[in-house]
């Protein structure tokens, strides 16, 4: 699969990236500035033997079969927006956090994306609660594997996406529709304050049991 990640330079964009181009898919690192994503997916390929392509952000989102929003959430709407015919119909992974910047429990970052959009795609919220430091240690220091929430309103798109999330390592979590990103959300936040208040050093995760 070939996999377009728009912010790909970025903590996240560059840790996916390790663990899906050692599953073999084809990634594409978008950036505002293609020298850098260049040289990071260059060092990317060295490191796992995989096909890691540095570019622009537009050759990502027109060329990814899936696409992964990574941006920082505030530059999100205006590049939406401008990549709006390249991302057209095409399975959108939101891993952005709002922080504050949309009404709690209201709507969501991922919703406020959508919008921002402007044309249909489908769009899957994913790796909201998970800390970058942990996507390439998918089991804590006692062996237990972390947990992925994600959520969604298209259920073919859910299950490309659930496969995505094993190859990191994670158990994935469907939370239902689009609109449990609103909670998702607002867990992140609590996730940062509990890993603060424990020193947990950015490994804290939330884990769903029976």
């Amino acid at each position: 699969m070939r996999i377009g990640i728009l912010g790909g330079t970025g903590r996240m964009g560059k840790g996916l990236a390790k663990a899906w181009a050692k599953h073999g898919h084809e990634i594409l690192l978008g950036s505002r500035f293609p020298d850098k994503a260049r040289e990071v997916a260059e060092q990317i390929a060295s490191e796992t033997g995989g096909k890691v392509y540095g570019t622009n952000l537009q050759t990502a989102a027109q060329e990814g079969e899936v696409v992964i929003l990574s941006l920082p959430y505030r530059d999100c709407a205006n590049w939406l927006k401008r990549l709006s015919e390249e991302l057209r119909g095409k399975i959108i992974v939101d891993i952005t956090n709002p922080f504050g910047a949309v009404t709690e429990g209201k709507t969501s970052g991922v919703e406020e994306n959508a919008k921002a959009l402007e044309v249909p795609a489908n769009w899957v919220a994913a790796f909201k609660t998970n800390f970058w430091t942990t996507l390439d240690e998918p089991t804590n220091k006692d062996g237990i594997q972390r947990d992925c929430f994600y959520c969604g309103d298209d259920f073919n798109s859910k299950k490309v996406v659930a496969e995505l999330i094993s190859q990191v390592g994670f158990r994935p979590v469907d939370c239902g529709p689009l609109k449990a990103a609103r909670i998702l959300d607002l867990m992140v936040l609590l996730m940062i304050d509990l890993d603060r208040l424990f020193n947990g050093k950015g490994k804290c995760s939330w884990k769903l049991l029976d």
